[in-house]
């Protein structure tokens, strides 16, 4: 059996210290454990951890292999944290896998410091990848898995089919990077997932590139067991849904809103990675919020019936305004997640989407440039209707979304300057009704309404400061 460090590399993003363990290697630490290996873990994230703390581990621990998730936010830390153990342990194996190797296998091979790329969902690849190693097999019988050959050239293996039966997977292995170290506020957090897949056509998006389009659901009493375990376990308060389409099939959220009910725990549970509005309801809102539910986030994008239309939302923009009303009738915190320079986008489109995140008294919209990941529709768009300025590969990999810094592209109607600029005045806007918000939130409207004079860049920049530093957090 083998001896296996897991990282997660430093993000910079605008989120700051981690609030709860990286589900994803998390689950492969779990398969690895099941399958008899020596498995340690450690989380980059934090402002604490630094190379000398990686070295030390490494010298420690001694292990064989050194696994790496990556996005596209974090995968020159990861080659940077490689190149480093190489120069350490020469004949280590390094595997990479995540959202990023899988869009973009040949890419990430050009870094001599990776061996191996686990590609998709990779619970099933890694065990078999490993035993290969082990046990000294060609590596090319492995499904989902990226590698060089003797003269250097890029091999992508077949993909692997899903995984159709979700029950099959462990817990996370969640204990290998400590829980309660990731308490922010007074509160323990732990992502789950209760689906996978996206079967929705957004020209934008990579999930369904990674977890494919067809949707696989987890029993309602499983995830509703895992979070009793957790509970239990380590005291967790808080759990965020790591998934896309968490209302995408009806009888299965009210199932497991039904199941949430029974159980009665004393938690509640977050919505953030997204929701469409469509498949909000006023039912629905008021067994959300019954159950526990504080905060939904809603992928808007555009109030612009061409826009929307043209990124293949597959929804209109009074089915979402109706999602988000149900949402806050039932008291639901409402994020609302916009993109700036979507096809068809004007600069007057982005002030009426600002104006209706006001009208519609959204607690956080958030504006994003627009990314053309390479190997999406949207790179395909641009290709055929406007200009690059920068290639899409290379730019995902450096305008995070801690700071943009530059326009990816611009097209007939929107240029460069343009976009910029409504950008950041749509971004400082949101962060004033945001602050806003907050203030009626917690004083009322009246009191509220009075002390937004303090709203300004300064006592905005403190409030973030506050929540990336885990001394504040969003509404429990």
């Amino acid at each position: 059996m083998a001896k296996i460090l897991l990282i997660t590399p430093d993000s910079k993003t605008f989120y700051g210290n981690p609030r709860y363990p990286a589900a994803g290697i998390s689950m492969i630490g779990a398969v690895l454990l099941k399958s008899g290996h020596q498995v340690h873990g450690l989380d980059m994230r934090f402002s604490g951890v630094s190379d000398e703390i990686l070295v030390k581990k490494i010298h420690d621990f001694q292990p064989e292999i050194i696994g790496f998730s990556v996005t596209n936010w974090d995968v020159l830390e990861a080659v940077r944290l490689a190149r480093k153990i190489k120069s350490m342990l020469p004949d280590i194996y390094v595997i990479f896998g995540g959202p990023q190797v899988t869009l973009c296998p040949k890419e990430t091979l050009r870094y001599s410091e990776i061996d191996f790329l686990v590609l998709g969902e990779g619970e099933i690849t890694i065990i078999e990848l490993i035993a290969c190693l082990e046990n000294k097999r060609p590596i090319s019988e492995v499904k989902g898995i990226a590698f060089r050959d003797e003269d250097l050239n890029p091999v992508i293996t077949d993909r692997r089919p899903l995984i159709k039966d979700l029950s099959r997977l462990p817990l996370p292995a969640y204990e290998l990077f400590d829980p309660p170290a990731y308490r922010a506020a007074d509160e323990l957090r732990l992502g789950i997932m209760s689906s996978r897949g996206c079967p929705y056509q957004c020209i934008f998006c990579t999930g369904r590139k990674v977890m494919g389009r067809q949707m696989r659901r987890r029993s309602p009493i499983d995830v509703v067991s895992e979070m009793t375990h957790w509970h239990k376990k380590f005291g967790i308060t808080h759990f965020c849904f790591i998934e896309d389409n968490w209302l995408a099939h009806r009888k299965h959220a009210m199932e497991l809103l039904d199941g949430l009910e029974k159980a009665q725990l004393p938690i509640t549970y977050s919505l953030e990675v997204g929701v469409r509005g469509d498949a909000l309801s006023k039912d629905i809102g008021e067994k959300l919020k019954k159950t526990g539910c504080t905060i939904v986030a809603i992928g808007i994008e555009s109030v612009d019936p061409e826009v929307l239309e043209l990124s293949k939302k597959g929804e209109t923009i009074e089915e979402i305004t109706r999602g988000i009303r149900a949402a806050k009738a039932a008291g639901l915190f409402v994020k609302g997640y916009f993109i700036v320079a979507l096809p068809g986008d004007t600069k007057s489109k982005v002030e009426k989407a600002v104006a209706y995140a006001r009208k519609e008294k959204i607690d956080m919209p958030r504006f994003a440039l627009a990314q053309a990941f390479p190997y999406t529709e949207l790179a395909e768009w641009v290709k055929m209707n406007g200009k690059f300025y920068h290639e899409p590969y290379d730019y995902v990999l450096y305008h995070t979304d801690e700071g943009h810094g530059d326009v990816h592209y611009d097209f007939p109607g929107f240029p460069k300057e343009e976009i910029w600029e409504t950008y950041n005045w749509a971004h400082e806007q949101a962060e004033a009704i945001s602050f806003q918000r907050a203030l009626n939130r917690r004083f009322g409207d009246r009191l509220g309404n009075l002390l937004n004079i303090f709203n300004n860049k300064l006592s905005r920049r403190l409030a973030i400061w506050g929540y990336q530093k885990k001394l504040i957090s969003l509404p429990k």
